[in-house]
């Protein structure tokens, strides 16, 4: 048996690899927001109209909404690093590729805008189809007492991505990032994931038992859990498919569709306080406040907070519950957001704003803490952890395309809202979002902190009939969901 710290080095070194790759893929969505600044110049050489460099900007996110759909069913079919070593290589030649967009040569043939726009086709399909493929993973490769901080702790390689978008676009081109950052990212993850085993929970559905427990004995250190997790596993391994009629009729019963909204209203209503459009056209609204900082710099301060904040929630989201979470991190993002738009209102009403130049700054800055620290992961946790074990898959599944198609339409209509209701409109809207938020989040979701798959399942049983609340078991004392128990119900979905 191999000694404690060697499995555990095996599972640090595995999550990291695929954290790096993590930060690769949230790069994407946030490259614009460092390159258009530079394209849109008036001595560049790439010319956007508006809407082409809206296009630009959101055609990432609008790739998640068929990908996302699709991608833990591929995932589930050849295998999570099998899928990651197919679709490396093409993810960093699509963001390689955009460096030849600066080539003399491709844009005196007019062909620099074609590459850069299929490029980002590209790294929306390769990033939507690995989205939930990270997640599955990272949970199936470590151990039970490591899965929710290791989880979790994907949020913060997501937000090193985004600052190491920022921070490059402070003093690289466009096309020069668009090389180095898959260099430090996709390049070094790509070798950890070859280094590394397939899942072993995934080569135990598909009767591969015995490698799957070599490679169980390599990362853990507790024989039981092992034990566990194979039987779980393993118990449904000869059970028949589910037909899509079943699958329909299974969908259509009333506590399943109940908690396929409440899963959604997660994903949906985070984009309706501004999560994706903030992280997206950060450095337009900064330029927009005029508040004398350089808006690279500012963005950078922001995506620092951010860093910090997820680095927070991973601790936050072991010892409070989920519901208090979303309260906290709404009334926090709500609140600054009303402040922003207080202070674009009087910059657009001609009142001397000089004093305040210190409020777009702070404000998003408490934005983001209240995103980054709650929002975001929590409802990501949340997306999840409602869902009853039938419906899980199809149900994770259709939340992941909302939260796809609501970070698409905020982010694509952005520049044409702004033209109507203004920056302060804009921000106030997010802030009507966050309060709406907080009352679904009161009168609707459930909590989940501390409860097994069976107490979701009862709940949403009686929430259907008549409301009650259901108690806190102690099956865990860092809230995860019972594993062998997530296990065996995903496998009848």
């Amino acid at each position: 048996m191999e000694k404690p710290i060697s499995s555990s080095a095996r599972q640090i070194v595995t999550s990291s690899s695929i954290g790096l790759v993590m930060s690769g893929q949230m790069s994407v969505w946030v490259y614009a927001a460092a390159a258009l600044p530079q394209m849109e110049h008036s001595n560049s050489t790439i010319n956007f109209t508006p809407d082409e460099a809206s296009w630009f900007a959101t055609v990432p996110l609008m790739m998640t909404i068929p990908g996302s759909a699709v991608g833990a069913t591929i995932c589930e079919m050849v295998g999570p690093r099998r899928l990651y070593l197919i679709l490396l290589p093409l993810f960093w030649f699509s963001y390689t590729a955009m460096a030849l967009a600066s080539w003399k040569v491709i844009q005196d043939a007019g062909a620099a805008k074609m590459i850069l726009l299929m490029s980002r086709v590209i790294q929306g399909s390769v990033v939507s189809l690995l989205f939930p493929t990270t997640s599955i993973y990272v949970y199936e490769v470590n151990r039970h007492r490591w899965r929710g901080t290791m989880t979790s702790i994907l949020e913060i390689w997501g937000t090193w991505g985004f600052l190491l978008c920022y921070i490059t676009g402070c003093f690289m081109s466009w096309s020069t990032i668009a090389w180095f950052v898959p260099l430090i990212t996709i390049v070094p993850g790509s070798v950890g994931v070859v280094l590394s085993p397939e899942s072993p929970l995934w080569l135990a559905r598909k009767g591969k038992e015995e490698e799957a427990r070599k490679i169980l004995y390599r990362y853990r250190c507790n024989l039981q859990e092992v034990a566990e997790d194979l039987k779980a596993t393993c118990k449904n391994q000869g059970q028949k498919a589910q037909s899509l009629s079943e699958l329909l009729r299974v969908m259509a019963k009333k506590p399943n569709v109940l908690a396929m909204i409440a899963s959604s209203v997660n994903t949906i209503m985070k984009e309706l306080v501004g999560f994706a459009v903030i992280n997206i056209y950060i450095v337009h609204i900064f330029d927009a406040a005029g508040v004398g900082l350089d808006p690279r710099y500012s963005s950078v301060i922001v995506g620092v907070v951010r860093l910090a904040a997820n680095t927070i929630a991973s601790l936050l989201l072991h010892h409070f519950r989920r519901r208090v979470l979303l309260l906290c991190g709404n009334t926090l993002a709500g609140t600054a957001a009303f402040f922003i738009g207080l202070f674009f209102y009087l910059k657009s009403s001609n009142y001397d704003v000089s004093w305040l130049g210190w409020l777009p700054v702070t404000g998003l800055a408490v934005h983001m803490l209240g995103c980054a620290a709650a929002i975001g992961p929590t409802t990501w946790l949340m997306a999840v952890e409602v869902l009853p074990g039938p419906v899980r898959s199809v149900g994770f599944g259709i939340a992941s395309t909302n939260f796809a198609i609501a970070a698409f339409v905020m982010s694509k209509t952005f520049v044409s809202v702004l033209s109507y209701i203004g920056m302060h409109g804009v921000f106030w809207f997010f802030t009507a979002g966050a309060i709406v938020f907080n009352i679904l989040t009161i009168v609707f979701l459930p909590e989940t902190f501390g409860k097994s798959l069976q107490d979701i399942e009862d709940y949403w049983n009686k929430s259907s009939k008549v409301k009650e609340k259901i108690p806190v078991s102690d099956n865990s004392d860092t809230g995860d969901l019972d594993t062998a128990s997530f296990l065996s119900h995903s496998n009848n979905a």
